[in-house]
């Protein structure tokens, strides 16, 4: 399929913005926006606390979509190549993600690379995972409809907590929603190739954030880094939603393929004509909403189970 009307546009609109790769850490931070999502979603309450980190208190927020005692949730972890972002740009999307599921959604400020890197995002990931999947009574979440969710690099690390934080042998999660994820640093796929550069998110950049945050090239085939060499069996139901022109479209559809070999159960979608990030900005890409309905329709799927 050709590339959509909406990417084209986007895509001359961003043409002269300075490339990610040219770019140190702390001054990219400052000059990337946050999600392009201006709907207005009203929470029945948002609360940021601490919670107890590997090496320190990781700070959360919580969203709760209505005020009933016990609600289904989200464990969320942001992109933004383990280098970008926090809770506080991802706070449009977490609004939305939470108004349209009608699940609370748990939004974890992570550390970030260079200053802090792997396996700090990664274990800070699984240790805000555990907590939450360890206190869901305490929280008002009901513990058999705990999902964990992410995009990106925060897809990366939502792979990583499915198959880490596991009790007897099974994973704590009702589900998995990788969004547009990183699963391979040590693979070699042909959409990497093909949408290298000229679609928004490039192969320069994802070597920039991979120098950043993994600092050896040993650390690729690592589960903590990499999921898809991690262990597949036992994992929960997965949503794997991916974008056509994005050059991490194959690993994250080649991941789903490998959790159905090992006895899982996937639901894919892939957006023709879209380009990575594109569900973090709804206000440019009418697709984008078809996401939250995905994942809502997923959501009640398991729910059901």
């Amino acid at each position: 399929m050709t590339l959509h009307e909406q990417a084209e546009a986007f895509l001359r609109d961003t043409a002269l913005l300075p490339a990610f790769h040219t770019q140190e850490p702390e001054e990219l931070r400052k000059l990337v926006a946050g999600t392009a999502i201006s709907d207005t979603f009203d929470m029945a309450s948002t609360e940021d606390r601490w919670i107890p980190g590997a090496h320190g208190d990781i700070l959360v927020r919580i969203y709760r979509p209505m005020a009933e005692a016990v609600l289904p949730a989200f464990v969320f972890f942001h992109g933004g190549g383990f280098v970008l972002c926090d809770v506080e740009k991802y706070d449009p999307l977490c609004r939305k993600l939470a108004s349209v599921t009608g699940c609370a959604v748990v939004s974890v400020d992570y550390r970030l690379a260079p200053e802090h890197p792997f396996p700090a995002a990664a274990e800070d990931a699984v240790f805000a995972a555990e907590w939450i999947a360890g206190h869901c009574a305490a929280l008002g979440f009901d513990a058999e409809k705990l999902f964990v969710a992410g995009d990106s690099a925060g897809g990366n690390l939502a792979a990583v907590a499915a198959q880490q934080v596991q009790r007897e042998g099974a994973s704590v999660f009702a589900g998995q929603v990788l969004i547009c994820p990183m699963t391979d640093f040590a693979g070699d796929y042909d959409s990497m190739r093909r949408y290298a550069s000229g679609y928004f998110l490039s192969r320069e950049a994802l070597d920039y954030f991979e120098r950043h945050y993994l600092r050896d090239a040993g650390n690729r085939d690592l589960p903590l880094a990499s999921p898809m060499r991690g262990p597949l069996t036992g994992l929960p139901p997965a949503l794997i939603v991916t974008a056509e022109y994005d050059p991490l479209r194959d690993e994250a559809e080649l991941y789903g393929r490998r959790l159905i070999e090992a006895g899982g159960t996937v639901t894919l979608r892939r957006y023709q004509g879209m380009i990575h990030g594109f569900y973090a900005m709804t206000d440019l890409f009418d697709d984008g909403h078809s996401v939250y309905e995905d994942i809502s329709a997923f959501v009640r799927s398991q729910s059901r189970n």
